[in-house]
């Protein structure tokens, strides 16, 4: 699971393999549109760096590793904002043992009021429109110093933003105008050697869906986004922390949400919370999450001691599943590649191929076969954490220093621009409006044309 280890909706307007939203104007939550990486052909710039391309720049108060989204001309980001600072670090260069590897029970929780807050931009200028304060408190636990308190990204849609923030457990719907409609409450707990949390909310048909998996909840929740009503609850079968963000895979029979940590992976029902199918015994996202098509699921695990496969696995699974072995095939699974897995970077699909980056390298895989039809070597890029985002035909990586790669999103690779915002980054970026949207340590940038 890469060094997170170490931190421990519009369907059938068109066909699911149109890449990314009919609107340009909106990125509604992690990953985008349906939360898949993918982005409609945007006039985007080619290359850019602090003299040309940035539109703007602003700093966002506090610290956070929540993605900014867009609808319209807003853009939405979370924080955690506090009197002394809290900013996180760059794993390679600055963190050390014991923190590199947790050890959370070493490392107490900051003694310092803090305050969760949801941030409304203007996308075109960066003018701060409002925020609003979501929570506040003493945090009961810890975090890994490369990791936030507001590392969960929000969604939104036409009735309003949708925050969680896991490090209180705290739920929130807000208005246009930055005015609380509701909140609930699902309790803090403790995560995997105190590396903090980090699942976003996902958001289907009017359902809030949260993932609450830490040392002591094993909980996924589906809310009513106008009331916050509890609509139902699914326990899992054991607890375990887990950073992987629920995923809505709308493929061509059925609407399902994909859970996924430790060892098990689930598919659940939007509308009742029923288990739809499990599989077992297989090594699960627990940093990143999950790619999709019409037609498969792409997942698998690594962490530092081990990477697992990367599997692919076809709609229409019902019941349990499980392989023979731990990591072998199982039903519904229609090719697994050995020792191909992701790790904190989360893959994805244009149909016809899966990217995964592990560090600086990015690997392409045929999606009907599993087949590797290709390996590249990132160049000036390092290690990278944010996902990978597809932009029409091109693909977007961005690495922990903030240089930028744009490469063909197909079996070529080709390089064709890229920049650098030269700040520390492991935010996923969001694109809309033909614009790209960074989140970094020290500031949010726009990058346009």
């Amino acid at each position: 699971m890469g060094r997170i280890a170490l931190l421990g909706l519009v369907v059938g307007l068109l066909h699911w393999n149109v890449i990314g939203p009919l609107l340009a104007d909106e990125y509604p939550q992690v990953r985008g549109f349906q939360g898949r990486g993918l982005v409609s052909e945007q006039s985007i710039p080619l290359k850019w760096s602090k003299e040309v391309g940035i539109a703007w720049k602003i700093a966002v108060p506090g610290a956070g590793w929540s993605q900014p989204i867009v609808w319209n001309d807003k853009l939405f980001v979370t924080a955690a904002v506090s009197d002394i600072e809290m900013k996180p670090k760059e794993f390679a260069a600055s963190v050390r043992m014991p923190q590199s590897m947790g050890m959370g029970g070493l490392t107490p929780a900051p003694k310092t009021n803090i305050e969760w807050k949801l941030f409304c931009y203007d996308s075109s200028t960066g003018s701060k429109l409002w925020d609003s304060t979501i929570t506040a408190g003493q945090p009961q636990y810890s975090v890994h110093p490369s990791n936030t308190y507001a590392t969960e990204t929000p969604a939104v849609d036409a009735n309003g933003i949708y925050s969680f923030f896991g490090a209180t457990g705290t739920v929130a719907a807000n208005d246009f105008q930055g005015k609380t409609i509701w909140t609930k409450e699902l309790g803090a707990y403790p995560t995997n050697n105190s590396f903090g949390t980090g699942s976003s909310v996902a958001l289907h048909d009017g359902v809030v869906i949260v993932q609450h998996l830490t040392e002591k909840s094993a909980t996924i929740h589906g809310l009513d986004s106008r009331t916050g009503k509890s609509l139902w609850t699914h326990e899992r079968a054991a607890k375990g922390t887990s950073w992987s963000s629920p995923f809505v895979w709308q493929n061509d029979i059925r609407t399902e949400v994909i859970c996924s940590g430790g060892t098990l992976v689930e598919s659940i029902d939007p509308k009742s919370g029923a288990v739809f199918w499990s599989v077992a015994n297989v090594k699960a996202p627990t940093a990143c999450s999950i790619a999709s098509d019409s037609s498969r699921i792409y997942f698998g695990g690594s962490d530092p001691m081990s990477k697992g496969p990367l599997f692919a696995v076809r709609f229409g699974a019902n019941g349990a599943l499980k392989p023979d072995k731990m990591n072998d095939k199982f039903d519904f699974c229609d090719w697994l590649t050995p020792k191909s897995a992701p790790g904190m970077s989360s893959p994805v699909s244009n149909g016809s191929h899966v990217f995964v980056v592990d560090n600086n390298i990015l690997r392409i895989y045929s999606t009907s076969s599993g087949e590797k039809v290709a390996e590249r070597r990132l160049g000036k890029l390092k290690q990278i954490v944010a996902s990978p985002i597809i932009i029409g035909d091109k693909i977007l990586m961005v690495d922990e220093t903030g240089e930028s790669l744009l490469l063909g999103a197909d079996e070529t690779a080709a390089e064709l621009g890229g920049g650098t915002v030269e700040d520390l980054v492991w935010s996923t970026p969001a694109v809309a409006n033909s614009s790209i949207f960074i989140r970094g340590v020290d500031a949010l940038y726009c990058i346009r044309n």
